[in-house]
């Protein structure tokens, strides 16, 4: 098994392959759809990037606090939310203008945050907005009505090293999970001394599965009882998916009897040492739903085999679960020999890893192209009619880099083709 040291000397240095330069601070949020990509910075701007050219699009302007977060609306291609201090603002894209003022061409800014909002999601159906603060609420918009609803968060996770699933209507806790549990590989872990708090929470598009990114490094996997961990196609054995499935169903019984019940997150497997350092961002990639592309604040990123992931880490809980119990009974009948080291480290290796090198140290967010939208979709003005971005796998990485005094360069967004 690789230590830590060789782990990060086996992580490859990809280059970007071009970047997207406009920025005069470094960029806080990214967020993409057809063939423009929205980013917010320090610089108290927001930039639409025409995903064709590489060029801005449309420049938002005349914030009072950085743009902390960005979104674009699931059902249209032309409605923009952006966040900044304690307002949202809703732009129309289709507006000709190349540069629009936050202050005169917001079609609506929402107000009411006790403090700066940090992140703004869309439901599917563009009915509902949830925004989170940096007092640890989440508020709630009803975009029918315009009003904002009592303070509720549907899924949460922070500095109490819980995720907390929360009742949409009632505003009231349905499950705690904790990531500090003494699981397994997470006891022989390499992180020492970084807690798990939970820094970053992905969902996966189906709403079954959710993959969770804890400051020791590691990723928990969640799943619900109509999405268990299946072996990929490259496994045989029904013995295998056997055992996944009898976990599944423990996990279940353990939840309803603490009055969770049956609808709610089952805790999947631990994918331990991850990174190496605490995770900065983690997300299912928009062009494939099956890799879930994690980073870390030391700059290194990895892509992920979801499928195999979820199923090889709940395999090596099983299995050290075991070990575990036959260490303990030993231990009580005072036998020393016989008693099984627990495997420690990763349970397997990326699809791909490598590192941001000279470009960032430290990784803010990171985006992914979406797949192709319909022909014919006008987007954000007639310039995109009948365009799509086919095959293209692109990921986007903003970050910072102390050392890099030029404020353009602290701006830029890397491109990287996959």
């Amino acid at each position: 098994m690789a230590t830590t040291e060789q782990q990060q000397q086996q992580q490859q240095q990809i280059q970007p392959a071009s970047f997207l330069m406009g920025h005069v601070a470094p960029v806080l949020s990214l967020d993409s759809r057809g063939w423009m990509l929205a980013s917010g910075s320090e610089d108290k701007t927001c930039r639409i990037w025409d995903l064709r050219t590489d060029k801005v699009h449309k420049a938002l302007t005349g914030f009072e606090s950085p743009v902390s977060t960005t979104t674009f609306t699931p059902v249209d291609s032309h409605t923009i939310y952006v966040g900044s201090g304690t307002k949202i603002h809703t732009f129309d894209l289709r507006m000709e203008a190349l540069v629009l003022n936050s202050a005169t061409q917001s079609t609506r800014v929402y107000d009411g945050a006790e403090d700066e909002i940090n992140q703004i999601q869309v439901n599917h159906r563009a009915t509902c907005l949830a925004a989170c603060d940096d007092a640890g609420d989440v508020r709630v918009l009803d975009l029918k009505t315009h009003k904002w609803m009592r303070k509720i968060e549907p899924l949460s996770g922070g500095m109490d090293k819980l995720v907390v699933a929360w009742d949409f209507y009632k505003g009231r806790a349905t499950q705690l999970i904790e990531t500090d549990t003494p699981q397994m590989d997470v006891a022989q872990s390499k992180q020492l001394f970084n807690p798990p708090f939970v820094h970053s929470i992905a969902a996966h598009p189906s709403g079954t599965r959710m993959a969770v990114g804890l400051g020791d490094g590691s990723v928990q996997f969640l799943h619900t009882m109509t999405d268990l961990p299946t072996a990929p196609s490259s496994l045989e054995g029904d013995m295998a998916a056997l055992s996944v499935t009898a976990s599944s169903k423990k996990n279940k019984k353990k939840a309803a009897s603490s009055g969770k019940g049956n609808d709610g997150w089952l805790i999947g497997g631990r994918l331990s040492d991850a990174h190496a350092s605490p995770i900065a961002t983690i997300e299912y990639a928009g062009f494939n739903p099956e890799w879930l592309i994690s980073s870390s604040s030391n700059g290194s990123i990895a892509i992920w085999d979801d499928i195999t992931a979820r199923y090889e880490t709940m395999q090596r809980q099983n299995e050290i679960l075991d070990l575990q119990k036959h260490n303990l009974a030993l231990a009580k009948k005072g036998q020393v020999e016989g008693q099984v080291v627990l495997p420690y480290g990763r349970p397997l290796q990326p699809v791909m890893e490598f590192r941001t090198g000279g470009v960032f140290e430290r990784i803010n967010c990171v985006a992914t192209n979406k797949r192709g939208f319909v022909a014919g979709d006008e987007g954000a003005g007639a310039a995109g009619a009948g365009v799509g971005v086919g095959g293209e796998r692109k990921l986007f990485v903003a970050g910072t880099h102390p050392r890099i005094g030029d404020k353009k360069m602290q701006g830029r967004i890397a491109v990287y083709h996959l």
